[in-house]
């Protein structure tokens, strides 16, 4: 394994730990460590759609 690979994969792992609360690992392991990890990220991403869509709207008028 590289060094990059090796960044990367402490980068992955530090990310999961920090937004799931989950090893890389668990949530590799877990289908339904998956799940939950999975939902909150479609959840983040609506809202931050939301947000992105209310803030052009704002800057449209």
């Amino acid at each position: 394994m590289s060094d990059h690979d090796k960044e990367t994969t402490e980068n992955i792992e530090k990310s999961m730990q920090e937004s799931h609360g989950v090893s890389k690992e668990e949530y590799e392991r877990s289908v339904d460590k998956k799940i939950e990890v999975e939902k909150k990220r479609e959840k983040d991403h609506k809202e931050n759609k939301d947000l992105t869509n209310e803030i052009n709207t704002k800057i449209k008028k």
